[in-house]
């Protein structure tokens, strides 16, 4: 049986769509019940504050070409690596035996470290386990 690579790879990605909205005024959106302690207090002379509000609107499938996919995963890899290096020092009496990350690939191929309360909510993300050799 012989597998052939694909040229592409199909990524899946949400789509968000964004709206400004300043602080104090009316939208046409219904978004519910809210559950607040207590309305916010306004600093007197202080203007309304814009805020900017990022709604999920839909998936879309994007192809991304391979080896595009495969550089970025490589200087990624080779960027860990460098930095799990610095946090294990040979000399040290703690040995760091194991590390986890979360890592996402977007639309256009581009690799990124999934942070605590990111936005992506890891749900599509890669879980990359570095383990240590023995020896």
């Amino acid at each position: 049986m012989t597998s052939t690579v694909p040229e592409k790879i199909g990524i899946i990605t949400a789509t968000v769509e964004e709206k400004a909205n300043r602080d104090g005024t009316r939208g046409s959106d219904d978004t519910g019940g809210t559950l607040r302690e207590g309305k916010r207090q306004k600093a007197k002379g202080k203007e309304d504050e814009e805020t900017t509000l990022t709604e999920v609107a839909g998936l879309k499938r994007t192809e991304v070409e391979l080896e595009k996919v495969k550089r970025e995963m490589k200087g990624f890899i080779a960027a860990m690596r460098e930095i799990l290096d610095e946090a294990d020092p040979p000399n040290s009496k703690m040995r760091l035996e194991e590390v986890e990350l979360s890592v996402e690939v977007n639309g256009e191929g581009k690799v990124s470290l999934l942070g605590i309360g990111g936005k992506a909510g890891g749900k599509g993300a890669m879980t990359l386990k570095f383990k240590r050799k023995d020896g």
